[in-house]
């Protein structure tokens, strides 16, 4: 995965991790300073955020690369839909600036989609 992917990827997340570290920031100076309830909960609640940001992303990243495979194998049980749930026929793969987007080979004017937006049905 590129540098360029990874940005993709997170998209708007980036702003909920930011988010996130500054709150983390300030309930471990809350802790260190005054200690507490609120400041020991602040810190594992926000810890706990930021498990799940980063779990939500690794799932994404791994459904990326689950639907890559299927793509690059051609494998005949699963039907790989848009996001509007239109067959893609024959899908390709289609690096832009690092990027792999999904395309259709048959269609000459097909949008190109990034890999964690298609669907993978089996047939």
């Amino acid at each position: 995965m590129s540098w360029n992917e990874m940005l993709l990827m997170v998209g708007q997340d980036w702003m909920l991790f930011g988010l996130a570290f500054i709150l983390l920031f300030m309930f471990l100076r809350r802790t260190l300073r005054v200690g507490g309830f609120l400041g020991v909960t602040g810190v594992i609640t926000t810890v706990v955020l930021l498990a799940m940001l980063s779990w939500v992303q690794w799932n994404r990243y791994q459904v990326c690369n689950s639907i890559v495979q299927i793509i690059t194998t051609d494998s005949p049980a699963y039907k790989i839909l848009t996001p509007n749930q239109e067959p893609i026929f024959k899908p390709v793969i289609v690096t832009i600036d690092n990027v792999r987007y999904i395309a259709d080979a048959e269609n000459e004017k097909s949008q190109t989609y990034l890999p964690w937006r298609v669907i993978a049905m089996p047939q």
